[in-house]
């Protein structure tokens, strides 16, 4: 107990914490870029495992310190993660661009900082709200490392729920049992032997859990009934179903907006606290607002010095431009999706491409630039919440947290464009067998083909409006009845984020969502011993999610020593 009080009195902002998050940042964002580019497999949990080893080894460990390096590490990473799929995508179909742009040094560098650092202050009148929700992937990271830090029995239990995590995720991952399905189904429909999604179904709870199963159920009917069962088919083909992805894209823009319709006093009463705010020392109130409006400003000026055309800087402004309102919307939806599942999908870069084609029709080279700037301004937005929200798990405050991310965009922006622009240009075989690119060559070849469609007078297949509308209609109705009747706990989000995800991941979940409920309905007379048993439990699911990242983590890095065939 005693390294828990003095945790808790500690400062966490300290310059190991910071050097050793940089660090880490640093080494992580090239290992990501490298098999970003190498395999579309980016796994890299495990920071505040490793956060606790170097404070360990260099002093004695304290959970805050821990936690403000993981948000530097983990915000040191965005820049790079932000843009690297688009440039990429740029070099891959630059033979349909009618602009060659050069992929310089300064031009990662910019794109990277500016929408980071303006991301940062985008949900901020929101703050309050998004932070209630329940945040299933963020809680076990903070009980992680304020259990590292804990009593002698919390270390145990962390520990030996790792090592568990760690046995069975290595012997189904070499002995090739990771999923379980059938000859006769397609890969993502099965039983995934996963220790992480059976510990995150104990976050999620069984309400939220049912409404992804509803989602993955549509899902495999469209499956059966409409694709003829195919048993070959994958993942990425089968998301692109009209029936899934238009009813998906339906349910989430229209959440989005009654979100804001419903919620509509929180909006008015985040506007007044501008007024608030303003007179105040608290400087990302008022600063909020206006990071929207510098985005295109600084943009133009910018990009005019770096690229040297003002007519490519007006039409990637353009883009910007009809962009930023939706990244927000798309923003507050994607917190709001990961503040209740943990998972989620944006829609922004769908809706603007669209609109962006039928008002004026923007070379390839053009949309991807400027999908490039959205994505780090909803990309830092997010990040942002979600690190004050694992600060608001462990005692750290607000303050300290924003100065850790800031902290972290200069040097990560700094890191992220260096490690691609050393791909690009030295170590070079971006598209080909050296660096296949398979994320890239989706993100490309999808703005391709709407852009295609869309100048030729055709919709892309995945595409249907009548079953957009179908979505909107369902969401409008669920939203009014949910509204009147003041039903919570379920939500057309997951539903939704269902039909995108494999069923093989679903599944599992049901365990640890039984669990959830097999504590409320046993200790549902006494709270007290309700409130200590599921903290007890919080710590080995956490152990269950710590130990699996790792090992993923590993694993996925061999492929630095080990060739793929």
């Amino acid at each position: 107990m005693n390294s828990k009080s003095n945790a808790s009195n500690s400062k966490a902002l300290t310059k190991r914490a910071v050097i050793f998050g940089l660090l880490l940042g640093m080494i992580y964002t090239f290992l990501g870029i490298y098999l970003s580019y190498k395999v579309g497999l980016v796994a890299l949990g495990g920071i505040f495992i490793l956060g606790y080893i170097l404070l360990q080894l260099t002093g004695s460990y304290n959970y805050k310190e821990n936690v403000i390096l993981t948000m530097i590490a983990s915000a040191c990473l965005l820049p790079a993660f932000e843009i690297s799929d688009n440039i990429a995508a740029l070099i891959i179909f630059r033979q349909y661009s009618n602009y060659q742009i050069v992929i310089s040094f300064p031009l990662l560098f910019f794109i990277g900082l500016v929408g980071s650092i303006l991301g940062i202050f985008l949900l901020m009148p929101f703050k309050d709200h998004l932070l209630s929700l329940k945040w299933p992937m963020v809680e076990p990271s903070a009980k992680m490392m304020k259990a590292l830090g804990g009593g002698k029995e919390e270390r145990k239990r962390a520990f030996s729920s790792m090592f568990v995590s760690v046995a069975i995720t290595l012997t189904t991952l070499l002995g090739k049992i990771r999923t379980l399905t059938l000859p006769s189904l397609p890969s993502f429909i099965g039983f995934e032997v996963s220790p992480m999604m059976a510990g995150l179904g104990f976050f999620i709870s069984l309400l939220g859990v049912i409404s992804l199963l509803l989602g993955a159920l549509y899902s495999i009917g469209v499956w059966f009934f409409l694709e003829g069962a195919n048993p070959t088919l994958n993942l990425s083909k089968h998301i692109m179903h009209p029936w899934i992805f238009s009813l998906a894209i339906g349910i989430m823009v229209t959440t989005a907006l009654m979100n804001i319709v419903l919620n509509r006093k929180a909006f008015a009463d985040a506007l007044k606290s501008f007024k608030r705010e303003r007179k105040s020392s608290n400087f990302t109130y008022w600063v909020s607002p206006i990071s929207m409006i510098l985005l295109p400003l600084i943009a133009l000026v910018g990009l005019y010095f770096i690229l040297g055309s003002f007519q490519m800087t007006l039409e990637i402004i353009y883009v910007t431009i009809i962009g930023i309102p939706i990244t927000f919307l798309a923003a507050f939806f994607v917190a709001m999706a990961r503040g209740e599942t943990g998972f989620a999908t944006s829609f922004s870069i769908d809706i603007v491409l669209l609109m962006s084609i039928l008002l004026f029709a923007p070379d390839l080279a053009i949309l991807l630039i400027g999908f490039s700037f959205m994505n780090a301004l909803e990309m830092s937005s997010n990040r942002t919440i979600q690190s004050l929200k694992l600060a608001s798990l462990t005692e750290i405050r607000e303050k300290d947290t924003l100065k850790a991310i800031i902290i972290s965009i200069i040097p990560g922006a700094l890191i992220g464009a260096g490690v691609i622009w050393f791909f690009i240009n030295v170590l070079g075989g971006i598209g080909t067998n050296i660096f296949p690119c398979p994320s890239a060559y989706v993100t490309g070849g999808y703005v391709l083909g709407v852009r295609e469609a869309i100048v030729h007078g055709l919709l892309p297949e995945m595409y249907d409006l009548r079953i957009i509308l179908v979505g909107a209609v369902i969401s409008i109705i669920f939203g009014v009845i949910q509204a009147k009747k003041k039903l919570k706990g379920f939500s057309l989000i997951p539903f939704a984020i269902g039909t995108l995800i494999p069923a093989t991941y679903i599944f599992p979940m049901f365990l640890g969502a039984a669990l959830d409920i097999y504590l409320k309905r046993k200790y549902r007379e006494n709270l007290v011993t309700y409130n200590q048993e599921r903290n007890k439990w919080t710590i080995i699911t956490s152990g269950l999610f710590a130990g699996e990242g790792v090992v993923l983590m590993f694993f996925y890095l061999a492929y630095l020593f080990i060739p793929l065939s």
